[in-house]
C-alpha cells in the first residue's frame, strides 16, 4: 500500500509541473482533471487506515488544508469550474 501511495504522489507532483507547461486549453483541462482524480485517490486511500494518515499527514495537509485562501484541491476543483463556465485560460 505504502508503494501505491508513494507512486501516487509522485504522480500528482508531475501533473502539477505538467500544468505549468500546457501551452492550449485542452491540455490544460486535461492535466487539472487528471489532477483531481488523482487528489481524490490519494484522499479515499487514506481515508481509513489511521497508519498511513500518520505517516502521509504532512503531505495530505499541504494538497488539502491551508491556513488561508483556498486549498490546493480547492483550486484545482475551482479551476475546473471556472472552464465549465466559458473562461479559457488560452
Amino acid at each position: 500500500m505504502d508503494k501505491q501511495i508513494d507512486r501516487l504522489i509522485n504522480h500528482i507532483r508531475d501533473l502539477e509541473n505538467r500544468l505549468g507547461e500546457v501551452d492550449n486549453n485542452l491540455r490544460y483541462i486535461k492535466v487539472v482533471q487528471a489532477l483531481k482524480h488523482s487528489l481524490d485517490k490519494l484522499d479515499n486511500m487514506l481515508k481509513d487506515d489511521a497508519a498511513l494518515q500518520c505517516k502521509y499527514q504532512a503531505i495530505y495537509l499541504s494538497y488539502f488544508y491551508t491556513s488561508c485562501g483556498f486549498s490546493f484541491y480547492d483550486r484545482v476543483c475551482n479551476s475546473i469550474l471556472d472552464y465549465k463556465y466559458g473562461n479559457r485560460p488560452f
